[in-house]
């Protein structure tokens, strides 16, 4: 009883920090939108926005390929068979993007860090 009463618990908990990240996501977007700064991208020399289209359009397409090449392999979890296709491919493709965009910030991380841009200029 009392494992029932926390997992409905922890279900409601993740629905309400959905919510709380898609208002989130959805104001940020509106502000970006109504308050652009062309003038300090302009001055900088800083395609700001190719750089925003690009990483939202690669987010999206890594998302997209990883879901439609994901397993859809029946799974066994806890005695409970679970072969519902799309949520299977979804699932798997969401794990391998946070991994790959993960190494990819890893990365980014670490070039930044190591120098090589100032050596390059200088």
């Amino acid at each position: 009883m009392g494992g029932y009463i926390l997992a409905e618990v922890m279900l409601w908990l993740m629905y309400a920090m959905l919510f709380v990240a898609l208002v989130a996501a959805v104001a940020s977007a509106v502000h970006s939108l109504r308050h652009r700064y062309d003038s300090i991208a302009a001055s900088n020399r800083v395609p700001r926005k190719y750089i925003a289209w690009g990483v939202a359009g690669f987010t999206v397409l890594l998302l997209l390929i990883t879901c439609l090449a994901g397993s859809s392999q029946p799974l066994i979890i806890n005695g409970i068979t679970y072969t519902d296709r799309f949520w299977l491919k979804a699932t798997d493709g969401l794990i391998v993007s946070s991994v790959i965009l993960m190494v990819i910030a890893a990365c980014f991380v670490i070039y930044g860090l190591s120098g090589i841009n100032r050596k390059l200029k200088h």
